[in-house]
């Protein structure tokens, strides 16, 4: 049952997500999975993930086979150039799975081709009309720099100053910021590459701004005699940007699947914030929700409260992710079960500061599973219970379960019988009648029959049967056993006889 609902969830997972063995073959997978990225293929379980991705990037593979020795590796976003050309985002989560002793069995990876999204976001940087836009030049041959009045008002310097190369870069944060223009920079003059970088630079008034550096050049002879650009204030666009990103990332989870709830909780702020699916999925209306944590728990069952509460700690905690069921009530009072998936957001110095995660309503799963285990439950009950012989017979004719009754009808205990085939108790002249019609069964001739036949019992004597076998088959259509059903007749056989 559990490994059934893992893969359930796994297929009705709203991400693209995969389940890879230690030689990179396909366990499991999404349903997102195939629709994705491969809408050639029907079926890659038991396939190689390079056979079935082969323009998977030399960079990306590097990195799964470092996943496959135990590490794991998280990517928001990577851009790939093919050798054709192409160009390719993808977004990855890849964690090692393993086995109870602790050894790796595989990964489980988490991929997202972002390129539209990304294109998406280029163009409509580029399509809006920007301001703050300042130019600079360096003449390579003099040294000296020119910024035009935009260029230094957004620095916050006179107009009076002049710049030079290295205080222009100085001024870029310190850190990846300034590393990042001075490999530029570097480049341009020796290679002539251009560059359009967004970074942080630290003003002269102590300020910090998000800055679109864009930078070009121009070589004579081979040599690069200028470099130049222009320099933007992307400061307010570009933290819209950043906003418009983690939004378009709720959208596009909720959108993946029916009736799912994407949440965002800002835990410095004890804020929580619901999409619209979310309060359908906790039947309450909007205006009721105060949008605190205390009003999720307001909802939880009262069985799986401090569950709950324990498991988004360890989230925050970082102990372990948050992934998890647990049930809510209605104002109704209908009880729901609910799935929920988070990440957890953290700053520079590892506090987790914000949980972005996605609900849904796994309700009629959970009735499922109950009443499948009812059903067993119940059949179980008949078999060992029931006032005739009954048993599950393997192919090979080896008893694989039976119950009281048939114990008592042919004498041995259930261990003894287990040992042994059905032909080792079966009388030699009745034998070749029932292993026939046997074999019409498995031949798809018929889908069960009847004989009467007679059994040695333990202790010697003559058992005679009414025997009723019927063929089970398994979800391929392939006959995986039988059931037997055995009523003794022997009282009414020497009756009539006398």
């Amino acid at each position: 049952m559990e490994t059934l609902s893992i893969n359930f969830l796994i297929k009705d997972s709203p991400t693209a997500v995969a389940i890879i063995d230690n030689d990179m073959c396909f366990m499991s997978h999404s349903r997102i999975w195939l629709s994705e990225l491969c809408k050639t293929s029907k079926n890659i379980i038991g396939k190689s993930y390079y056979e079935v991705l082969p323009e998977t990037p030399t960079d990306l593979r590097t990195i799964l086979r470092e996943c496959l020795q135990g590490k794991t590796n998280i990517n928001k976003g990577h851009k790939f150039i093919h050798p054709n050309g192409r160009i390719q985002w993808l977004k990855w989560k890849i964690n090692p799975w393993k086995y109870e002793d602790g050894t790796t069995g595989g990964i489980i990876i988490i991929l997202e081709d972002i390129t539209e999204q990304k294109r998406d976001e280029e163009l409509l940087l580029k399509a809006e009309s920007v301001a703050r836009i300042g130019g600079w030049e360096v003449d390579l041959a003099t040294s000296k720099v020119y910024w035009t009045s935009i260029t230094k008002e957004i620095h916050e310097v006179p107009e009076d100053y002049v710049p030079n190369l290295e205080e222009g870069i100085n001024f870029y944060k310190a850190g990846e910021h300034r590393e990042n223009i001075t490999k530029l920079v570097s480049e341009a003059i020796s290679d002539g590459t251009p560059w359009d970088i967004e970074l942080i630079i630290v003003t002269a008034k102590g300020k910090e701004l998000w800055v679109r550096a864009m930078g070009d050049t121009e070589v004579v002879g081979g040599t690069c005699v200028r470099i130049f650009g222009t320099f933007q204030d992307i400061d307010e666009k570009k933290r819209a940007e950043l906003k418009y990103q983690e939004v378009t990332t709720r959208l596009k989870i909720a959108t993946e699947a029916a009736n799912v709830g994407v949440w965002d909780y800002n835990i410095e702020e004890n804020k929580l914030v619901w999409d619209e699916n979310m309060y359908r999925l906790y039947g309450i209306n909007k205006d009721d929700f105060i949008g605190e944590y205390e009003a999720w728990q307001a909802g939880l069952h009262p069985d799986d409260k401090r569950r709950g509460e324990q498991e988004v700690a360890m989230a925050v905690s970082g102990e372990k992710e948050f992934n998890t069921e647990f049930r809510v009530i209605w104002p109704s009072g209908e009880i729901r079960h609910i799935r929920a998936i988070a990440v957890t957001q953290r700053n520079t110095d590892g506090e987790a500061i914000k949980m972005i995660g996605t609900n849904w309503d796994i309700t009629e799963l959970k009735n499922t599973q109950l009443q499948l285990i009812k059903t067993e439950e119940s059949l179980q009950g008949t078999f060992e219970n029931s006032s005739i012989g009954m048993a599950l017979v393997g192919l090979d004719g080896k008893w694989a379960k039976v119950n009281e009754s048939l114990c008592n009808s042919v004498g041995y205990t259930e261990d003894e019988i287990l040992k042994l085939t059905f032909q080792d108790i079966t009388h030699p002249d009745d034998l070749a009648k029932d292993l026939a019609l046997l074999k019409e069964l498995i031949d798809g001739k018929r889908e069960s029959y009847q004989i009467e036949k007679r059994y040695h019992h333990k202790n010697g004597h003559i058992v005679y049967v009414l025997l009723t076998v019927t063929a089970v088959k398994n979800i391929n259509g392939e006959i995986s056993h039988f059931i037997s059903q055995i009523v003794d007749i022997t009282s009414r056989i020497e009756a009539e006889k006398n």
